[in-house]
């Protein structure tokens, strides 16, 4: 009986393990590759406007969507706000947490200026008592930057 199970569960694991998954986009996105401009940034956040233009090269780079050639549509990223509110703990004994929401405007010009696309995105990340804001805005920005490569990645223009 033991052997029975055994040999069941070997073949189904070397049945899933021989499947192969491929994802491809229906229709996929038509943007081709961008260049982008350094990012503005709006609130006291130390470093905001650098940490997300490393996060939105990273993501783009690992999409095969960035290019620093010359004639290409450009990404500008704004950092408006960056708002902390503390979340309210029922044990006295936990340290108390705060909550960063940072909200990006994200706009895509061709090389005439035009602008062919533009969003809003925002994120939520925490960080504990005592510690600042910043601590939060690395993640936030990382998440933020996904987002926004995403979008364009889908972007049929």
């Amino acid at each position: 009986m033991c052997r029975t199970r055994l040999l069941i569960l070997s073949c189904s694991l070397l049945c899933m393990l021989g499947c192969v998954y491929s994802f491809v986009l229906d229709g996929g996105g038509t943007l081709g590759q961008i260049s982008i401009l350094p990012s503005a940034n709006e609130t006291s956040l130390r470093e905001a406007g650098i940490i997300l233009d490393k996060e939105i090269e990273t993501a783009l780079s690992s999409m095969g969507m960035l290019s620093t050639k010359e004639g290409l549509p450009q990404l500008k990223c704004i950092i408006m706000s960056a708002t902390a509110r503390e979340i309210t703990s029922t044990s006295l004994s936990a340290n108390d947490r705060y909550r960063l929401t940072v909200h990006v405007s994200a706009r895509l010009k061709d090389v005439g200026g035009k602008t062919l696309w533009q969003s809003n995105f925002s994120d939520k990340c925490t960080y504990n008592e005592g510690g600042q804001e910043e601590d939060a805005l690395e993640e936030s920005l990382k998440a933020l930057a996904q987002q926004i490569a995403r979008q364009l990645a889908s972007l049929k223009i």
